[in-house]
């Protein structure tokens, strides 16, 4: 996901790279015959019963996957790997976070995605070197209280929320200082118009991602975020791509717009409102090559992808 098309295009798919080989293990038989070297371990789920003995032996892991194993709570030796930089525990049961989590203290990435929080654990805001959570898929997450608990993570630039069952975007999302990039898709009731008016007082967000939302109408408040750099408008096939080039004409420092798998086949006649887009993505829709050249004729200095 690190890989774009121009150096711009980082900004849409930029995740926290752990330094690691590339080596994955998945059991421990294979880990332990090279415990110095193993800094990724993607657990089967019939070694999780194993941790408690064994994951002390693999000293200078980085990034642990325990994911979909129908955890509840997660095993207490994991406070022995100091040196953990990445902890995946996506699609599990879990619905809290033990306190002795603060004693891992290089953890830069958290992956709670569906899972059963409710709210974000206070614990996380003990981590200082915290930069990516991911609490998407949390269908019951009490957004308000996720917010009030990020604001206290300092460093915390990448936020992933999607499939929260979002409405609102609470107005304290204002407080998050390094946020640079936010995943809301797959929230189809989130109202766009307040949404927009609060991310644009984010002072450093430059990437919103919005896939995925049944997204019809854009509304004018768009116009107002602009700070930011890219937007993702992915799997909206109704959007109104009319109404997109008129906010977004307003947006001078958008650069990067992707409108992957809408069941386009054309775009409106006055094109002027992407002239300052450095990459327009319409991979995955149905344009003739006719329309295509138009499109192309219009955007000379974009990088067009179809």
């Amino acid at each position: 996901m690190k890989k774009r098309l121009l150096l711009l295009y980082i900004l849409m798919f930029q995740w926290v790279v752990i330094a690691q080989n590339n080596t994955k293990y998945t059991t421990f038989r294979h880990a332990l015959q090279e415990t110095h070297q193993v800094t990724w371990l993607d657990l089967d789920c019939a070694e999780v019963s194993l941790i408690n003995t064994q994951i002390h032996k693999l000293p200078n892991l980085q990034s642990l996957y325990i994911t979909n194993c129908e955890l509840s709570v997660l095993p207490k030796a994991i406070k022995e790997v100091r040196n953990l930089s990445l902890l995946n525990i996506q699609g599990n049961t879990i619905a809290d976070l033990p306190e002795y989590l603060n004693q891992l203290e290089n953890i830069t990435v958290l992956n709670l995605r569906n899972n059963a929080f409710k709210k974000l654990p206070e614990v996380i805001t003990a981590l200082p070197k915290l930069r990516e959570v991911d609490i998407s898929y949390n269908p019951q997450l009490d957004i308000k209280s996720v917010i009030t608990t990020c604001i206290k993570v300092k460093k915390l630039d990448f936020l992933y929320l999607d499939g929260n069952n979002l409405i609102q975007i609470p107005s304290d999302i204002n407080k998050l200082h390094a946020l640079e990039e936010i995943h809301l898709s797959e929230n189809p009731q989130l109202k766009l118009s307040s949404a927009f008016k609060n991310l644009a007082q984010v002072p450093n967000l430059k990437i919103v991602v919005l896939s995925n939302n049944d997204i019809t109408q854009i509304p004018q408040e768009l116009s107002l975020m602009q700070q930011i750099n890219g937007l993702v408008l992915d799997n909206n096939p109704a959007i109104n791509i009319t109404e997109l080039l008129v906010n977004t004409a307003h947006l001078e420092h958008l650069k990067v717009l992707l409108l992957r798998e809408n069941n386009l086949s054309k775009l409106p006649t006055d094109l002027k409102g992407f002239k300052r887009l450095e990459v327009l993505e319409l991979s995955g829709n149905h344009f003739p090559k006719a329309e295509q050249e138009r499109i192309k004729s219009q955007l000379p200095t974009t990088n067009l992808v179809f």
